[in-house]
């Protein structure tokens, strides 16, 4: 009798540090998680690189359509960065089917400020303005909260991406779009 004793107590052993070693594989997975997630927060960027950022930026535009500009059924976003009447940053959207846009909106903002994580910045407008066009007209009628452009790679013109982060899925058509990184295509402006 003695040996199947043994043998429980052998076979609990076992059990036991089977345990042991999931929970602490357990205990370390979730700690791998969360500084991962944590590694890498954004964080406000000194005037200086704020300076540097805006100055990349100014006066230029950059477009993109999904799934094409040319495609019947089309989501079409445009970045400006230009200072018009005051206001320096523009995010415009519209959705359109064949000729017919059925939905456009903008918000637009007199500044942004900038933070950093790593090689990605992200631009929050300063007290955003909107302005829905279609299909009913009327101002400051979309939320803006939660809203912001994420930019790697800022300072290559041939790789700059854009990420748009709609926190709370709160904009109309043609969001939701381009919410992981994508390549826009700059454009000329022209009085």
């Amino acid at each position: 009798m003695s040996k199947p004793n043994h043998f429980n107590q052998k076979r609990l052993n076992i059990e036991r540090k089977d345990i042991t070693t999931f929970s602490l594989f357990g205990v370390l997975a979730v700690i791998s998680l969360v500084y991962i997630s944590c590694g890498n927060p954004l964080v406000p960027v000194d005037s200086e690189e704020e300076t540097r950022v805006k100055s990349e930026l100014k006066d230029r535009s950059f477009r993109q359509f999904d799934p094409s500009r040319d495609a019947a059924k089309r989501k079409g976003v445009i970045l400006d960065f230009f200072d018009s009447e005051g206001q320096i940053i523009s995010l415009w959207a519209q959705y359109a089917e064949g000729e017919t846009a059925l939905n456009e909106w903008e918000i637009l903002a007199n500044d942004y400020r900038v933070e950093k994580a790593g090689s990605e910045y992200r631009l929050y407008f300063t007290t955003p303005r909107s302005h829905h066009i279609l299909p009913n007209e009327c101002d400051n009628c979309i939320e803006t909260s939660g809203i912001s452009i994420s930019i790697r790679n800022l300072f290559d013109s041939r790789k700059i991406q854009f990420k748009l982060n709609d926190e709370d899925d709160i904009l109309p058509s043609p969001f939701p779009v381009f919410k992981s990184w994508t390549n826009f295509n700059e454009d000329e402006y022209f009085d």
